[in-house]
């Protein structure tokens, strides 16, 4: 009944004949029953529908960043975020105070912003293949297994190009590159990196220091009631520092005290390992727009495929107050 009354209906707007109308009632119940067993054999889905977004895409955005990364730590800005941009400035110089002012007018400066217009950064997983990934979809624990994969390759990835980009690029200005030696006590190196933030006069709230697992051996060498501290308790406070680790802190090229280019290979020759050190309101992170792509039945394949698209950005807001340790 549905089908002949959509019939007339499209008939009537077209000012169609008797046997056109009857031509296109046949046309449509045909197609009805096309889809109605199709999806009865997809179990309820149609065979050009993909994955159902909503069942797949929270469980990659939930708890994104583990609470043991160096990462919340960094100044969320997806709240910034629009069509995948975000828009911020670098403000200017910061105002001065006067204490028992006689003198009036008050001077004033301009505050001479720059504006900057970011796009997010592109993310995509390489795509999974499955024989039946309705039945996954379906099955609560496999979902969560599968979409956990993706999760993790992705917040590999980005917490690899956060941790290169939130590194102090050279020893100039406010960014503090301190080279050891072999036998340097990395907690004094700690010690001298909270010096140089002191003398920075920042506020010491959010400092934060990401140490590499060789230095963090090294701190266990040095003293083990520390490190077992450390460790039982990422974020703790160390001279000053909110503490973790990561094992892909950049190299640098110990000669000049400059970052090496990300991805480089290792030479002992040339380059050192590092700890890092920032300011966590000097750094940024903000994640924008996730998708879902899926096809089922791929003829290729012989089955279904489905990957993940993230948009984000990870990065310094001015180039200030970055650290980093060598040895």
């Amino acid at each position: 009944m549905a089908n002949l009354i959509i019939a007339l209906i499209v008939a009537t707007m077209i000012g169609a004949s008797v046997r056109e109308t009857v031509v296109l009632f046949i046309g449509i119940y045909s197609i009805g029953v096309l889809m109605y067993v199709t999806a009865k054999n997809s179990g309820g889905r149609l065979a050009f529908d993909g994955l159902a977004v909503e069942a797949w895409i929270p469980l990659v955005m939930e708890d994104f960043y583990p609470s043991n990364s160096f990462m919340t730590a960094a100044y969320d800005m997806s709240g910034m975020v629009d069509n995948d941009k975000i828009n911020f400035a670098e403000a200017g110089a910061d105002p001065s105070v006067l204490k028992n002012n006689t003198s009036f007018p008050i001077a004033a400066n301009v505050a001479e912003d720059q504006p900057l217009a970011v796009e997010l950064d592109t993310y995509d997983t390489d795509s999974t293949v499955v024989r039946n990934a309705i039945a996954i979809e379906l099955a609560y624990d496999q979902r969560a297994l599968y979409a956990a994969k993706h999760k993790k390759a992705l917040m590999k990835k980005i917490g690899l190009d956060a941790a290169y980009a939130y590194a102090a690029a050279s020893h100039a200005g406010t960014n503090t590159v301190l080279d050891l030696g072999n036998n340097d006590s990395m907690i004094d190196a700690v010690i001298d990196m909270q010096k140089a933030y002191n003398e920075f006069d920042d506020d010491g709230t959010n400092r934060v220091l990401v140490l590499s697992p060789k230095h963090l051996a090294d701190i266990a060498k040095e003293d083990k009631v520390l490190y077992k501290a450390i460790m039982a308790e990422p974020g703790s406070v160390f001279y000053g520092f909110k503490v973790f680790t990561y094992s892909q802190t950049p190299l640098y090229i110990y000669a000049t005290k400059t970052k090496a280019a990300q991805g480089v290979a290792y030479d002992s020759d040339i380059h050192k390992p590092s700890s890092i050190t920032f300011l966590g309101d000097e750094v940024m992170k903000a994640q924008g727009t996730v998708k879902l792509f899926s096809q089922l039945n791929d003829p290729d394949i012989k089955g279904d495929k489905f990957n993940f698209q993230m948009r984000f950005l990870a990065k310094t807001l001015r180039n200030k107050y970055a650290g980093a340790i060598l040895k």
